[in-house]
């Protein structure tokens, strides 16, 4: 393999010798080498990360797919009874962890309509799928087994051209890593193996064996002694205690910084994972720190899935869309505090303000089903009671002398 300074090259073009896959595998190499190695699996290891991905796919997954066009396809409620029997949203949580952990979304068409256009759809496992590039095109293999491309439609995270795309925390595999050793270390101060608490200390100078015996026979003294009863030391030994923060010893500093790293790859606020947050961002409220979560992360994904829904599953003129209103939709003090100011001022009535804030029918209606369900009180008098028409049981009868 060669490579060849910028100034002695003597065309630009490449296309004659085989040089980018080894490119490829070159840096791939140097990575495997001197990084550290990264693995999807470890998503479900590190408690940071899996809780981001589980926030970020379920706020997508929530959100209405609404459809716009002449005839809506079966698959916008439901693309796969099968293995998501509760419909859109499960088929979307997948897609979208697959895209953040993996890197990318397979979406598989498995039935069509008459016309060609797909009827139903699921999600593979990216984890059994492999690209490859074959006489210029994508093909697409789910363990050796290779699928037409017409019925595969890649989602790609980062779509700069790659065959694969790369997860949201392969570029952050150390502090994946770190917070999970500093995590077993806290686990391993907490249970009997963690760091001694106690040393004993010989005035004399001990051998590896000498110190040996002496540490089982003061092990197995103490394990043989009553709960409570104390210990008897030769004159050679002292015993000391040892004194340790565990606070330190726990690295509970560099896990938190480690987690608030982890989370900032998501773009999920630090408050959401109930970590400490200092300086400046202490005097954001959640609301700004939410609309910021939503436009830098939420929205380009939610708008990358839908697009290609839109492109490969619906014909021209036919999209669909996350209806992101209920995520984005103010806290109730504040929406009835803009609505009643536009009542103010003319802009909307009444009505319309307790049809769109109170959910309530308007005031005339409103009043009328208010009067035909309340009851009457048990302290009104019979004046007060609403008149009723009084029928007679039977009617009077006029008997000889006078009537009954």
């Amino acid at each position: 393999m060669r490579f060849w300074p910028a100034r002695e090259r003597q065309d630009d073009s490449l296309t004659d010798e085989p040089i980018w896959p080894m490119v490829s595998a070159f840096w791939q190499t140097l990575a495997d080498q001197g990084g550290v190695a990264w693995s999807p699996r470890l998503t479900d290891r590190v408690w940071v990360a899996n809780r981001c991905m589980q926030l970020t796919a379920q706020m997508i997954a929530t959100m209405p797919l609404r459809f716009f066009g002449s005839y809506e396809p079966a698959w916008v409620s439901n693309p796969d009874p099968n293995w998501f029997p509760n419909g859109i949203g499960d088929a979307v949580f997948a897609a979208t962890w697959s895209q953040l952990n993996w890197g990318d979304a397979f979406l598989y068409v498995t039935d069509r309509y008459a016309s060609g256009l797909p009827a139903a759809w699921t999600v593979l496992d990216p984890a059994t799928m492999n690209v490859r590039l074959e006489g210029g095109r994508r093909t697409y293999h789910a363990r050796e087994i290779e699928l037409d491309p017409h019925d595969v439609v890649q989602i790609s995270r980062d779509p700069r051209g790659g065959l694969r795309g790369t997860s949201v925390l392969s570029a952050y595999a150390s502090q994946a890593w770190g917070l999970l050793a500093a995590s077993d270390l806290g686990r391993t101060l907490a249970s009997n193996g963690g760091v001694p608490n106690a040393v004993l200390k010989s005035s004399r100078k001990l051998t590896a064996e000498q110190a040996g015996a002496v540490q089982q026979q003061w092990v197995a003294a103490r394990q043989r002694s009553a709960v409570g009863a104390p210990a008897v030391l030769p004159p050679e030994l002292d015993f000391e205690q040892l004194a340790f923060n565990a606070q330190d010893l726990a690295l509970l500093e560099l896990q938190g910084f480690d987690a608030k790293v982890i989370a900032s790859a998501f773009g999920v606020p630090a408050m959401m994972l109930n970590l400490e947050v200092r300086g400046s961002l202490v005097y954001q409220n959640p609301e700004m720190l939410f609309e910021v979560w939503w436009r830098s992360e939420l929205r380009p994904l939610a708008e990358r899935t839908q697009r290609a829904l839109s492109a490969n599953m619906l014909p021209r003129g036919s999209w669909v869309e996350f209806d992101a209103r209920d995520v984005l939709a103010p806290s109730f003090q504040d929406s009835s505090a803009a609505w009643l100011d536009l009542v103010k001022e003319g802009v909307v009535t009444i009505d319309e303000f307790r049809a769109a804030v109170l959910h309530l029918p308007p005031v005339a209606e409103g009043e009328a089903l208010d009067e035909l369900t309340e009851p009457p009180t048990a302290a009104a008098t019979p004046a007060q009671q609403p008149s009723a028409v009084v029928q007679e049981l039977r009617p009077a009868a006029t008997v000889s002398g006078g009537s009954l």
